[in-house]
């Protein structure tokens, strides 16, 4: 071969190396595939994680709600020197309880003296919290306030010692 015919050879080879045609522009189904696993086992390990913040979020909201109705009666109570208030309307019209409308529990309370206690039960509309309770009480000759710390956990307990 002339030294002519090699040097178009390899200006031909060279030049073809550069050129793609349009169907080798992207991604390889295997490196399609290797991505959706990662991001699969990225979800798989993250989704579980997340679901169990939702529960806690909302085991927080009722927790600070049950322990407002609380510090207003407990006030209510040193205030006026009456029982407090134990129905669901009383609850939501004189101590700042939610509604069941604009949040996922419903309130009550029971006041056998001195031992003031609320509960906030899980709507069924939520299946996370279904029927779940956090309960909370107040000992109005002692002082002390207990909130149970996550939702299904047993009752405090306010007894006249403590």
């Amino acid at each position: 071969m002339s030294s002519l015919t090699k040097r178009r050879l390899l200006l031909l080879l060279a030049s073809k190396g550069h050129q793609r045609n349009a169907l080798s522009k992207g991604f390889t189904l295997v490196e399609l595939m290797i991505v959706i696993v990662i991001v699969g086992i990225l979800a798989a390990v993250a989704l579980p994680n997340f679901l169990s913040q939702t529960g806690k979020a909302k085991a927080t909201e009722a927790k600070t709600n049950i322990s407002a109705i609380i510090k207003q009666a407990q006030a209510k109570f040193a205030e006026d020197g009456v029982n407090p208030f134990t129905s669901a309307a009383d609850l939501t019209t004189n101590y700042g309880a939610p509604s069941t409308d604009t949040t996922k529990f419903n309130y009550s309370a029971s006041f056998t003296s001195p031992v003031y206690t609320v509960t906030a039960t899980g709507v069924s509309t939520d299946s996370g919290i279904k029927d779940q309770k956090i309960i909370g009480c107040v000992n109005f000759t002692t002082g002390v306030v207990k909130v149970s710390s996550k939702l299904g956990d047993a009752a405090p307990s306010c007894t006249a010692a403590g």
